[in-house]
C-alpha cells in the first residue's frame, strides 16, 4: 500500500472586517513538516503536511497552521524535526507546547453558508481559522478563549449544526 499524504490547501487566517486574512506568522512558512497520523495493523500509513517557519538548519521549526488530523499538536508548538531519506521535514516529537488550543469542526452536508456562518461566528471570538474543504474547519484559539469556544462548539453539536472534536487528547 501507498502512504497517503494530506497537505493543507489554505493558510491560517483571522476574520478581519468580514474577510479571512492570513496570519503574518503563517505567511512566514518556510518549510511543510510532516506528522505521522496514528493507523490501525494493515491500513496505509497517512501523514499530515503542515505550514512551519524553520529559521536555518536546525532540528526544529514551529507549526505554523492548524493541525487537522494529528492531534496534542497547536499552531505555533516547537517540533523537533529531522530530513527524510527523500529529503522532506518529519516531526519527531513536540518540544514546546505553547498552550493553544486546536478544534475541528465537521459538516455532514458540506453546506457553504452554514461554513461562513462559523467561519464568522468563531472568527469574532477570536479564533484563528482555516479552512480545509466544505466539510472541515480547522479553528485555533488561546487558551484564555479555549472554554468559551468549547462551550460554543458543544452548544453548535447538541443543537445538530455539526460536529466537533478538540484537538488535545492527552495532557502534558
Amino acid at each position: 500500500m501507498a502512504d497517503q499524504f494530506r497537505e493543507h490547501p489554505s493558510k491560517t487566517s483571522r476574520l478581519v472586517n468580514g474577510t479571512l486574512i492570513p496570519l503574518t506568522s503563517a505567511l512566514e512558512a518556510n518549510e511543510t513538516v510532516w506528522f505521522v497520523l496514528p493507523t490501525a495493523d494493515g491500513d496505509e500509513q497517512v501523514w499530515e503536511g503542515l505550514l512551519a517557519y524553520r529559521p536555518s538548519d536546525i532540528d526544529r521549526a514551529e507549526v505554523r497552521a492548524i493541525p487537522l488530523f494529528a492531534y496534542d499538536l497547536n499552531y505555533g508548538d516547537e517540533v523537533a524535526v529531522i530530513s527524510s531519506d527523500e529529503g522532506a521535514l518529519v516531526a519527531t516529537d513536540v518540544v514546546t507546547d505553547n498552550g493553544r488550543y486546536t478544534f475541528r469542526v465537521w459538516l455532514e452536508d458540506g453546506d457553504a453558508s452554514v461554513m461562513r456562518e462559523l467561519v464568522r461566528e468563531f472568527g469574532e471570538m477570536g479564533c484563528s481559522i482555516e479552512p480545509y474543504s466544505d466539510r472541515l474547519l480547522g479553528l485555533g484559539c488561546e487558551r484564555s478563549a479555549a472554554q468559551a469556544v468549547a462551550d460554543a462548539l458543544s452548544a453548535g453539536e447538541k443543537a445538530g449544526r455539526f460536529v466537533y472534536e478538540t484537538g488535545r487528547q492527552q495532557t502534558r
